[in-house]
Formats: C-alpha cells, structure tokens, sequence
C-alpha cells in the first residue's frame, strides 16, 4: 500500500506523459465533445513517435468499451479506511454496467504492474468500495487484458495487520 500511495507523490513531469493527449481526448470523447471518429483519428494529431501506439489505445479503448459495456466516470475520490488508518488518493475510474458495479482502474503505463502492486491496488479498490460487484484493471496497450477478481483476502488481513501495528505505534508516539 506505501509503495502504491508513494507512487502518486511523484512530482508531475508533462514532458515525460506519454498518454496527456490520450487521457485529454478520452474525456472529451465521454463528455460527447468530439466524436467516436475524431478520437480515432488522434493518432494523426500527435507526434510521429506517439502515431502508432495512440492508434491502437483509441481502438483498444472503443474495443474495451463496447465488449466490456463500461461506462466513464471521470476522477474519481479514492478513500480507504482501515483501523483507523484513513488514505485517500485519487484514481481514474470505470464501471461496468450488467446489473453490477464492477470498479475499474485505467493504467495506462507500458508494462503491466508488478503482481504485488496489482494485488495491492485491487484490494484497495475493494476495500474503498465494498459494495461493488469487484474490482480490475484495465492496461490499454496493445496487449490489452482486464485482470478482473474480487479482493484478496490474504492482502486484506496483511493491511489491517499492518495498519494495527501502525496505529499503535503511533498511539505510543
């Protein structure tokens, strides 16, 4: 979970945001301010070193979102409590609509998150949002899959663990 939070206090570095114009024009494209085709033709919009891998994040992204009925829910708060120990943060967010709230979160690096850091994060969207029907991620590169499983509960009891020995440790401060 550290490493996970610790991540996201990184200083904002635009020169070295690949996916600023992706993520820009998946939201325009959400909130119905350019269509379906003018999303997939981004690719013609960004740099040539940008081309190619833009054209298959649009059509991954339509694919993703018709195959999968996900619906956009923009930036969405992020709060998990566990004994006592509250984090917040701040991730994007997707649900998919069958009749379930499945809560998804969009990663958009190159490779896939080391295993520990997903099983993390699942467990961390499970535990902010208890009462959805599970949780994934969704890797929009060319290799696109959603890992998509309910939480672990190994990771649960290894959280709560952690945070009772943080807390008391804290209280004895």
């Amino acid at each position: 979970m550290k490493s996970i939070v610790a991540d996201l206090n990184l200083p904002y570095d635009p020169a070295r945001d690949r996916y600023k114009q992706f993520r820009a024009a998946m939201t325009s494209l959400e909130e119905g301010k350019i269509s379906p085709r003018d999303f997939l033709d981004l690719h013609s919009r960004v740099s040539a070193n940008k081309s190619s891998g833009y054209k298959i994040l649009c059509q991954n992204y339509l694919d993703l979102k018709e195959d999968h009925a996900l619906i956009w829910q923009g930036h969405s708060p992020l709060d998990v409590e566990i004994f006592g120990l509250h984090v917040t943060t701040s991730w994007y967010l997707r649900t998919e609509a069958n009749n379930q709230r499945r809560i998804i979160f969009l990663h958009f690096g190159k490779e896939q998150l080391p295993r520990k850091k997903e099983r993390g994060l699942l467990t961390l969207l499970q535990l902010s949002k208890p009462d959805s029907a599970g949780v994934g991620i969704l890797n929009i590169q060319s290799g696109t899959l959603i890992t998509a499983t309910r939480r672990d509960q190994n990771e649960v009891d290894y959280l709560y663990e952690r945070a009772a020995k943080f807390m008391t440790l804290a209280q004895d401060l």
